[in-house]
């Protein structure tokens, strides 16, 4: 279920023009380097991707759209 959901973030996300800014990682409570490094590396990508595209207001009535026909298609796969 997480990786369906990630996808749909993403796909939204790419939808908003916010591509790249959603990361998902499996880190356990004992690897604190591996937690700093993603982080880091990810922190990094963000800066390197610069401010928000989005500026001004942002009209969420297509985003509406799209969130409620991929929820329609979802339950009627019967995901």
């Amino acid at each position: 279920m997480t990786i369906k959901r990630m996808t749909f973030l993403q796909e939204l996300l790419n939808f908003m023009g916010l591509e790249g800014r959603l990361h998902l990682d499996w880190i356990s409570s004992a690897e604190a380097q591996k937690f700093v490094r993603v982080v880091t590396d990810f922190t990094e990508k963000i800066k390197a991707l610069g401010p928000t595209p989005l500026s001004g207001e942002l009209d969420l009535s297509a985003i509406e759209r799209e969130c409620e026909a991929k929820v329609e298609a979802e339950s009627v796969e019967g995901g």
